[in-house]
């Protein structure tokens, strides 16, 4: 009986150093120098040239830098979109979602996510000419009578679910462009859009000034911007989540965010210095 254990035992143990030999996504970073990144389009977050494919933005600029300064090198892998993103990171197509998502509880039982780079209001949106928004407050928009833009795969319209709760909802599918949601309200399929006014600032730039905030105190949400990776990647999470720290305390954030703000220093927020907080 004994023989028939100590052969079962030794049976295991090229299954255990096979377990406990395996390469972390964060040890073959450091081991071939080469972060993969997924992104997807979403200016001037990242922007792709349509005719040469050159890729731009406040993630490239970022995560190229955070490479430089750690000894590393940024492939940018997979274009990928709202809808499929998490599959993909999953299915280890790369190692991190390096365009900021807009983080919920849902996703967060996918993957995991960094902590936040920066934040925007997001604040209802209405066509300019349109009369019946005049002194709309979040109770009036809370109606039937309103159709609110959303995007399938985002967390819009999970807000407009929870904050607008008898109103319609137009889902564009996960492929649509920023520009598909303004769209929308010309076309009279919506009434109401929730963005940021960096979102506006970027569309109005080409198409003209058709739009108009809903006057409010406060966001109907701060929207939080986060990159994200694999549940199990919890080396490569402490090390994205000190870049941010490192690049925020240095002024490298900042000056990147300047450089592509429509209306640099104000069209994203920043976090509070913590000793900021204590004056």
């Amino acid at each position: 009986m004994k023989k028939i254990i100590m052969i079962f035992v030794l049976s295991l143990l090229p299954f255990q150093a096979l377990a406990e030999s395996k390469e972390t996504t964060f040890e073959r970073i450091s081991r071939t120098g080469v972060i993969r990144c997924g992104y997807y389009v979403f200016p001037p977050i990242m922007d792709r040239d349509a005719n040469t494919g050159e890729l731009s933005g406040i993630t490239y600029d970022y995560m190229n830098l955070l490479a430089e300064r750690a000894g590393l090198k940024v492939e940018w892998t997979t274009e990928a979109t709202w809808a499929n993103w998490i599959p993909e990171i999953q299915q280890d197509r790369f190692d991190v979602a390096c365009t900021p998502m807009w983080a919920d509880l849902a996703m967060m039982k996918a993957v995991a996510f960094t902590d936040s780079m920066y934040f925007s209001g997001m604040y209802p949106l209405v066509a300019k000419d349109d009369p019946r928004f005049d002194g709309a407050t979040l109770e009036t928009l809370n109606s039937p009578e309103f159709t609110f833009v959303s995007q399938e795969g985002n967390s819009t319209k999970k807000i407009v679910n929870s904050v607008f709760p008898r109103a319609k909802i137009y889902a564009l599918p996960p492929t649509a462009s920023g520009g598909e949601y303004y769209q929308t309200l010309i076309a009279k399929k919506a009434d109401v859009i929730l963005t940021d006014p960096s979102g506006l600032s970027i569309y109005e730039e080409s198409n003209g000034k058709n739009f108009k905030f809903i006057a409010m105190d406060t966001p109907v949400k701060i929207q939080s911007f986060k990159m994200a990776v694999r549940l199990e990647d919890a080396d490569l999470l402490h090390f994205l989540n000190q870049s941010i720290e490192e690049l925020f305390y240095s002024g490298d954030l900042d000056r990147i965010l300047r450089k592509h703000e429509y209306d640099p220093g104000k069209s994203y927020l920043r976090p509070n210095k913590p000793y900021e907080a204590q004056k």
